[in-house]
């Protein structure tokens, strides 16, 4: 691995951006560790010397010890945030541990299986299917009914399907995000093809989403905010019977916190002739709710119209704040979210290269903390 120069690693580790608070980037052996210390939570049965060989490899290294002797070669690693997700599973597997595509350790487990009831439902599909001109009411009819009971069947939240009525008191629903309680080092990398961050897992077709939704404080009538909590797909398959791309499908929703799993018995889309790929959240929906109670995400959403009075610079970035899919439901303070977020996802904000959005950034933060005190049932 050739050796970064300095005018290099000065140009990527960022300065103090001016009003905020200075951050230097932390040595090797520190930044090394909150690595290894992340990825243990990801992998707590993978043992320690293991997990290292794998976190060497991840980085561009033959081994442990390679890149032990090699101080400069980890800093640019480590710096220009060279771990690789594929090469950990690599490894892993080669270790003897049964790492599955969506890094998910361990034996595939068993699913619930469908009922007398909806396998009647799916047979009745097949036969609609094949002359749908007439009954496209019934079709529709029976495709939403099993989409609510797989939902049932998999805690996935309520459904969602393209051109259903939308309720007035939902304020903002929120697309296919990173799970920031599961996913991987360099999650941005695998939405850099993405247009605007937008997740579209590969080999997707035929899809439906579920939502759960998240409580906003109360005004005249109840109002609430939604997160995307699984999305399925039913492509068609090939000869060999599997859903196309599916180890690319299931590698992006590991590296971004998600499970993915197949389950072609439920498919309700030309049953027999298409898989069903069910891509989920891992972190459940009652961790979210708590990490929602006192969120920087939501508090943001409950006082935007007060926020983005004033200057066009906070208004802009209230709104792109609010957007975006990938902001964590958790945060500590404007470091934490320097951290986890802005590097991987806005690099720009991170490394300094917009100052006054930066510092706007952390001011609102400043704020939030200010106006919701960090105490039990308020924030994190």
């Amino acid at each position: 691995m050739a050796q970064s120069t300095s005018a290099a690693r000065e140009s990527f580790r960022a300065s103090p951006i001016p009003g905020t608070l200075a951050f230097v980037e932390p040595a090797p052996d520190i930044a090394l560790r909150a690595l290894k210390n992340r990825l243990q939570a990801r992998f707590p049965n993978v043992r320690s010397a293991h997990l290292s060989e794998a976190i060497a490899t991840s980085l561009g290294f033959k081994t442990h010890a390679a890149l032990q002797a090699d101080p400069p070669a980890l800093m640019q690693a480590l710096e220009f945030d060279m771990f690789e997700p594929l090469e950990l599973n690599r490894r892993l597997v080669e270790l003897g541990y049964p790492v599955q595509h969506d890094f998910t350790l361990g034996p595939v487990l068993n699913s619930p299986t469908p009922s007398p009831r909806y396998l009647e439902a799916i047979a009745e599909l097949r036969q609609l299917e094949k002359a749908p001109d007439r009954v496209w009411d019934r079709i529709h009819a029976l495709r939403a009914w099993c989409a609510a009971e797989f939902s049932s069947a998999f805690d996935l939240g309520h459904g969602h399907g393209h051109g259903e009525t939308e309720d007035k008191h939902m304020v903002k629903r929120w697309s296919i995000g990173v799970d920031h309680g599961a996913c991987l080092p360099g999650w941005g990398r695998s939405l850099k093809n993405q247009r605007g961050g937008h997740v579209d897992f590969p080999g997707s077709d035929h899809r439906r989403k579920f939502y759960e939704s998240l409580p906003l404080t109360r005004r005249v009538k109840p109002e609430w905010a939604e997160y995307c909590s699984a999305t399925v797909s039913m492509p068609y398959v090939g000869n060999d019977g599997l859903p196309p791309k599916f180890a690319e499908a299931a590698h992006m929703a590991g590296c971004i916190g998600w499970t993915c799993s197949v389950h072609s018995e439920w498919s309700w889309y030309q049953s027999g002739r298409t898989a069903l790929v069910l891509f989920k959240r891992t972190t459940t929906a009652d961790s979210i709710r708590q990490q929602w109670a006192g969120s920087f995400k939501r508090w943001l959403l409950e006082n935007q119209s007060r926020l983005k009075r004033g200057a066009s610079m906070r208004k802009n970035v209230v709104e792109d704040i609010i957007d975006c899919n990938h902001l964590p439901f958790y945060l500590k303070d404007f470091p934490d979210c320097r951290e986890r977020y802005l590097k991987e996802f806005v690099p720009k904000l991170y490394a300094g290269l917009d100052p006054e959005m930066a510092r706007v950034f952390e001011r609102l933060m400043t704020k939030w903390a200010e106006e919701w005190p960090r105490q039990e049932g308020l924030r994190p």
